[in-house]
């Protein structure tokens, strides 16, 4: 029960499909494969099925259980400890067509229909001891192999993608009325006005009355409202809202109420839940069923109540695209919701259902992209994950070898990294937007997208970018950040935040600059800039022509100074506007939007010859202008090339297909992921760099 020094960088390793469920020596190779691939640690799929149970009262193993156990013991052999995935947000979605063992769950959460939806009721006292009973099951017997945390926790994953549901039988019914009385502080008209209805008292309220569609709910599906919905702001817009929010907040207080069972007594643990599986923020589009949008999810609420709040990701964007910077925001979110604590990066490997990810991003680039973010280890996914995509041991020789790179790589950078990372930048997270939209909803991923550009933007000038949650800037979080960047937040007129806007506002009068884009709720109520709608128009910025490459274009009239302006009708195009010691800056179309999507317009035919581009092709582009790159950056910026800053310790990402010239950077020591030309870093690949003394953070 050693702790080991390592830094734990951790494989699913699935054993339910052919040949790891049966073939002993295809998991003894499954297993040297993955040691050789630089590997710590092995990751069981150990959900709560019957077989296992049967094994706590002392009952022979299981064919499926045996190979676990199998797995376990070969493991050691070669170096490696394990973790066991512990719990999944239904028990289990593989019986009966892939198991034949079906879930424990103590008590289900039933549909309007008087049937299981198949999944746990998540405020059940019944259901919550099966699950304090299946992990003192697997501790129990398999505690003393299993990794361990820095102070001698066996490390658990508690949760895998939670998703809580309604029950519409008669508890589940008043546990949902109650919450809805609070909700509307006992006032039914108000619920009347926002729903349509002319009910008496909330008593009076039928399943479909107060849920959108309720005959649609399965254990990981639901009804989703449609665009039409939250353009005419319709009863059906307004049933979902409480939904996601009365889930969201269930899904804290699951949280907080299993926090208790993993903290004291022989369920102690080191708790460590996947809290999504396909990204957080970045779905993979045209998959409805993963997307955060139904799942009612805010990791940095949930992260207070846990020891390492993870997310797995994968380096497609919302338009679905590979983009290692997917990554990168990601593992932003993921650090700020730890809020200084360590915590684990999440990587999906393999050949992804929607595309071939990795054809364009290295997986040893993916692996330094998350070590950049401040990971400090690394869970995988996964070894032989066969209905979607996971199939790590299916990748070719080179694929394994840049795994191999990464890893090796990732050993030897992240004990070395004894600083947080430098703090300049931040960008306000459009919870609510993640909280209500789904993908569907949002045209083109475009709204995702635009968050993804700013901090490419910021990133490609040299800033270090925390991406912080409402509830944290309300907090005094902006204390110590130079910068504020609002993306675009679509939702947020639907959960206006005071607190927020005064935090924001405050920011400014401090001295703080904040740049915001067109119709933007949360600049209005904290400035109250808005801007006025105009037709589409070239900008002149800086005797250059800007193509506003956004989806909206907007003119500010009540400012300080017009730093931009539309070709024809000379109206600010790009503002600023003082406030107290800072300053805003507004801009007419949505920039983060237009320096990452896909496609680049050409040249109106109306402007015949003129010199007019879009933002991404510009040298020199006009935020590159407002905020300049910091003092403190080890390298001149540089586009697709990013430099996280610990103190002293750099890591650089080269997301570009070229090399980077890095000779001229005083650095005391130099771990190179693959061996190149000395002084430049080749294309996809990182490099880690001690500075001397004096120079950087």
């Amino acid at each position: 029960m050693s702790v080991d020094a390592r830094p734990m960088l951790e494989l699913w390793f699935g054993n339910f499909f052919e040949p790891f469920f049966s073939d002993v020596e295809a998991v003894r190779e499954g297993l040297a494969d993955t040691a050789d691939l630089g590997f710590t640690t092995v990751n069981l799929d150990s959900k709560p099925w019957e077989d296992f149970f049967a094994r706590y009262r002392g009952e022979p193993a299981s064919a499926y259980v045996a190979m676990q156990e199998l797995i376990m013991s070969e493991s050691a052999l070669r170096g490696m400890d394990y973790t066991c995935l512990a719990l999944y947000f239904c028990g289990d979605n593989l019986y009966p067509n892939i198991r034949d063992v079906p879930p424990v769950r103590g008590e289900d959460a039933i549909g309007v229909d008087g049937e299981s939806l198949g999944t746990y009721k998540y405020w059940s006292a019944r259901a919550r001891q099966t699950m304090v009973d299946h992990v003192r099951g697997l501790l129990g017997l398999y505690g003393r192999g299993m990794r361990r945390s820095a102070d001698g926790r066996p490390v658990v994953q508690t949760m895998f993608d939670p998703m809580a549901k309604p029950s519409f039988d008669e508890e589940g019914r008043r546990h949902y009325l109650s919450w809805l009385r609070r909700h509307y502080a006992d006032d039914i008209g108000a619920l009347n006005r926002r729903y349509g209805l002319d009910a008496r008292s909330f008593e009076d309220l039928g399943p479909r009355d107060y849920w959108l569609r309720p005959e649609e709910l399965s254990s990981a599906g639901c009804a989703r409202p449609t665009a039409a919905d939250f353009s005419g702001e319709t009863p059906d817009l307004f049933r979902w809202l409480d939904n996601q929010e009365y889930l969201a907040e269930l899904t804290v207080e699951y949280f907080a109420a299993m926090e208790r069972c993993w903290s004291s007594g022989d369920t102690r643990v080191f708790s460590e839940p996947v809290l999504q599986q396909w990204g957080y923020f970045f779905n993979p589009p045209g998959r409805g069923v993963w997307q955060t949008g139904q799942r009612a999810l805010d990791v940095y609420r949930i992260a207070r109540h846990v020891d390492s709040a993870m997310v797995i990701a994968a380096p497609l964007d919302a338009e679905d695209r590979p983009d290692a910077y997917v990554l990168s925001v990601e593992t932003s979110i993921a650090r700020c919701a730890n809020e200084g604590r360590d915590f684990t990066g999440g990587l999906y490997l393999g050949r992804h259902v929607n595309e071939d990810i990795y054809a364009v991003v290295a997986p040893g680039e993916a692996i330094a992209t998350e070590v950049a973010g401040g990971a400090r280890r690394m869970h995988s996914y996964g070894y032989s994950g066969l209905d979607d995509g996971g199939v790590l041991w299916r990748m070719g020789r080179d694929f394994k070898q840049s795994v191999r790179d990464g890893n090796l790589w990732a050993q030897r950078v992240i004990p070395l990294i004894d600083a947080p990372r430098d703090k300049e930048v931040a960008l306000v997270f459009p919870a609510e937007m993640s909280l209500y939209e789904p993908l569907e909803v949002d045209e083109g991923g475009r709204h995702r997208m635009d968050l993804l550009g700013w901090y490419r933007q910021l990133t490609d000038l040299g800033w270090q970018v925390d991406i912080l949650h409402k509830d944290q800037i309300a907090a005094g979080a902006l204390s110590g950040y130079r910068h504020l960047v609002i993306p675009t937040n679509s939702m947020y007129r639907f959960d206006r935040d005071e607190t927020l806007e005064r935090a924001v506002r405050e920011f400014a009068e401090a001295g703080g600059t904040v740049l915001h884009g067109p119709h933007d709720a949360l600049a209005d109520g904290a400035f109250g800039i808005g801007g006025r709608d105009v037709p589409f128009d070239c900008i002149d910025w800086e005797e250059q022509g800007v193509i506003p490459h956004g989806w909206s274009t907007v003119a500010y009239d009540s400012t300080d100074e017009a730093l931009a302006v539309y070709h024809g009708s000379r109206a600010a195009a790009l503002a600023r506007t003082q406030v107290g010691r800072g300053a805003v800056y507004s801009f007419g179309f949505e920039y983060g939007y237009a320096y990452s999507r896909r496609t680049m317009p050409a040249v109106p035919p109306r402007y015949g010859k003129s010199d007019v581009h879009p933002v991404v092709l510009f040298d020199r582009t006009p935020v590159g202008a407002i905020l300049g790159s910091p003092a403190s950056a080890p390298l001149p910026p540089s586009k697709g090339v990013e430099v996280a800053r610990f103190g002293r310790h750099v890591v650089i990402v080269n997301h570009r297909s070229t090399m980077v010239d890095l000779s001229a950077v005083p650095a005391e020591e130099r771990i190179e992921m693959v061996p190149s030309v000395p002084g430049w870093l080749p294309g996809h690949s990182a490099t880690y760099l001690r500075l001397g003394a004096g120079v950087g953070g």
